[in-house]
Parts: C-alpha cells; sequence; structure tokens
C-alpha cells in the first residue's frame, strides 16, 4: 500500500502559483494527466490548482493501458501550494520551486500517511502541458530534497 501511496503522490506531483508572476496564471485550473503505468496498474491524475494557492489532486488507478477501466481505487490529495524561485534544471529547462503542504491524503476513506508533510518540487508549463519535477516516489520529494531535472515524458494537459 505504501508504495500505491508513493506512486500516486509522485503522480501527483508529476502532473501538477506558476513563474513567479507568469505561471501563477496558467497554473490555475482543471489539469488531466496522461495514463501511465504504476506497479503494473495504470494512473492517471485529475488536479486543479486555485487563484488562493489551493490545490486538490485525485489519482485514479485503472485495469487497462487506455485508463478506460477503473479498479475502484483513487487516492485524492487536498492543501496548500506556494510557489517559490526560478530556478534551471540539469538539463538546462527553467522551471519554478512548487511546495506543496499535504492536507488530506484518502483512499477509500482511510487517512494515508502523508498527511501533514510538505512536498518540495519543481514545475514548468512547457508548450501548454504542466510538467513536475523528476522524483522517484514519496520519501525522495518529503525529505527535503528538490528535484534537480522534470520528468517530461509524464506531463497534464489544461481541461
Amino acid at each position: 500500500m505504501y508504495r500505491l501511496t508513493a506512486i500516486a503522490v509522485a503522480g501527483l506531483l508529476a502532473t501538477g502559483t506558476a513563474y513567479a508572476k507568469g505561471l501563477s496564471g496558467e497554473l490555475v485550473g482543471q489539469w488531466q494527466s496522461q495514463c501511465k503505468q504504476a506497479s503494473g496498474r495504470y494512473l492517471q491524475v485529475s488536479s486543479r490548482f486555485t487563484a488562493a494557492g489551493e490545490y486538490r489532486a485525485k489519482s485514479t488507478f485503472f485495469i487497462d493501458a487506455g485508463c478506460k477501466t477503473p479498479m475502484g481505487m483513487e487516492i485524492v490529495s487536498t492543501g496548500r501550494y506556494r510557489l517559490g524561485e526560478m530556478r534551471t534544471t540539469v538539463d538546462g529547462d527553467r522551471a519554478q520551486d512548487i511546495d506543496l503542504e499535504v492536507n488530506e491524503l484518502q483512499s477509500g476513506g482511510m487517512t494515508l500517511p502523508g498527511v501533514g508533510e510538505r512536498v518540495t518540487q519543481i514545475i514548468a508549463i512547457i508548450d501548454g502541458k504542466l510538467v513536475f519535477g523528476d522524483a522517484p516516489g514519496l520519501p525522495a520529494v518529503t525529505g527535503g530534497q528538490r528535484p534537480t531535472k522534470l520528468n517530461k515524458s509524464f506531463y497534464s494537459n489544461k481541461q
């Protein structure tokens, strides 16, 4: 279960206030991730960011690669986000720091480990796609280590 939680939270972060002034306006709204294989299942993340600095992300697990047949398992995370400094990644991309305060992390009515955590990440919006930092899982992003490159192979599109 911890592995699925870590994958879901990483997915939430992979999917997606923007570049100090530029990203905040672009980030606000509803985002839908690609369908991604995760631990023998498939995952799709729906995220919403508000101008008031709040986020809600729902990770839905599916049986099929097209994300058409749900397994009946969802993980919901809510909380606050804050945009920080601009940075250049190790690959030369421009990204912005984002910190997420996890106020709720639930699945099937159960509270999951991770509530109260502060997740340190980076984001960018590239060609209209929301891209988060390349982080292997929950411990890597909650341990205070901010990713140094973007995961361009997993992104979300604005809805």
